[in-house]
């Protein structure tokens, strides 16, 4: 997927994001997932969600990996922490989070 073909085909879509928050000691501190739709998609901003369900009208940005987006499989996705149930969302991200070392 090339930033084009993102910024046309991607605007509208339904993406389910895992978060992974890891303390300093490489743990993991807690975990979070929300969706949303994809309003806008650029390589220097990343990638901005308008947020649905628990955190409707949140916005949310990504950063620019389009890497890090697969498309969805068909079907329903429970979220373990407000227990929402997301049907046929268009892609899927997870991201890990590492908090900063002391120095």
């Amino acid at each position: 997927m090339d930033w084009d073909r993102a910024e046309s085909e991607w605007v509208g879509a339904v993406v389910l994001v895992g978060l992974t928050f890891l303390n300093k000691e490489g743990e993991i501190d807690r975990r979070e997932q929300f969706y949303g739709q994809i309003v806008s998609a650029h390589r220097e901003h990343g990638i901005e969600l308008d947020l649905s369900g628990a955190r409707g009208g949140e916005s949310y940005w990504l950063p620019p990996d389009l890497e890090a987006f697969q498309p969805a499989a068909r079907g329903d996705y429970s979220l373990e922490s407000t227990g929402e149930l997301v049907r046929d969302p268009d892609l899927v991200t997870q991201w890990t989070v590492q908090a900063p070392l002391d120095d």
